[in-house]
């Protein structure tokens, strides 16, 4: 599936840390959503996507998996899209 993040919002977590929803816009022209948590190994993939995101710069990703209605897999292997 492919997506383009349009938001972030920083959020606290319930043991003190945060935590990030990144929300995303499908080529489908359908809103998903994902939850990235610093604490967790996958963070170093989204870290980037978060900050351009932040920084408003417009990229896709492809390669995103659902799991749910409208809940992508923050585990996806995906590749950014210029």
């Amino acid at each position: 599936m492919k997506a383009k993040p349009i938001k972030v919002m920083e959020q606290k977590s319930y043991d003190g840390g945060i935590f990030y929803f990144l929300f995303f816009k499908g080529e489908d022209g359908q809103s998903y959503r994902t939850c990235v948590s610093p604490k967790c190994g996958n963070f170093r993939r989204w870290q980037p996507i978060i900050r351009d995101t932040m920084l408003h710069m417009e990229i896709w990703l492809d390669g995103l998996i659902l799991r749910g209605r409208r809940l992508i897999d923050a585990d996806s292997n995906f590749k950014v899209i210029v």
